[in-house]
């Protein structure tokens, strides 16, 4: 039987990453699989890509496809009818940088508006909110920062790709004030813009003007990292 590995609710995960494997033999060994643990509530299994002609297999045994990245697909089966089967993801996660120095903040423009913006853009997989900001205010204008507070999040339901999208404001000390684009095919212009006209220009959407606004009104609306030990590893804690 194919290798199975139980999770903390019960569910059983078959794993096949480093199996060689052959149609006629993977057919048994799932039903296998199916058998030995119907009393558990699901049955999971992820199909790297060169292992595809699996996937008819499994979706004549009554797996249902979950999940996929780029080379991944991830299927489920149901042994239990009232057995949930937590969602995908149906979000994406923002950052966005407020650096201020001598009275001016950093903006950006890209090649899909002509309006000022934060420099930022999305997390990706496996990085921490820092990491983020840190990568996206890099690319888009070649300032290295150092991290500070998270002073905003945003939730917007009809957001990018026809997912909700998670936009988290953070503030960042410059750690020099010299401006060199690396991601050419996307940013048009950077530059250091005084605060003032950053606020009253008609080419800052609404959203980051009152942010702005707010920051630099309110020096305590901040969340900080916080140096606590937790269960899971690679996680922030902000408050």
């Amino acid at each position: 039987m194919l290798p199975c590995s139980e999770d903390r609710y019960r569910g059983i995960t078959i794993q096949i990453q480093n199996i060689p494997i052959e149609e006629t033999r993977f057919t048994v060994d799932v039903q296998e699989c199916i058998e030995t643990y119907k009393h558990h509530p699901l049955l999971w299994i992820t199909i790297p890509i060169e292992k595809s002609n699996l996937i008819p297999i499994l979706t004549k045994q009554g797996f249902m496809f979950h999940s996929c990245e780029l080379n991944t697909l991830v299927l489920v089966k149901k042994n239990i009818q009232e057995a949930h089967i937590p969602t995908t993801k149906n979000y994406i996660v923002g950052v966005g940088a407020i650096v201020i120095q001598a009275n001016k903040i950093l903006v950006v423009q890209n090649t899909f508006s002509h309006e000022f913006a934060l420099p930022g853009g999305h997390i990706e997989k496996g990085e921490t909110i820092q990491q983020a900001l840190q990568r996206e205010v890099l690319e888009e204008t070649g300032i290295d920062i150092q991290f500070e507070s998270i002073v905003n999040i945003g939730h917007f339901i009809q957001g990018q790709f026809g997912e909700s999208n998670l936009y988290i404001v953070c503030t960042a000390k410059p750690l020099h004030n010299t401006i060199s684009i690396q991601d050419t095919s996307e940013i048009v212009t950077a530059q250091w813009l005084a605060i003032h006209e950053f606020v009253e220009s008609p080419y800052v959407n609404t959203y980051n003007k009152q942010v702005v606004k707010a920051t630099v009104t309110n020096k305590d609306l901040k969340l900080c990292l916080q140096p606590i030990t937790l269960r899971v590893p690679n996680a922030e804690v902000f408050f």
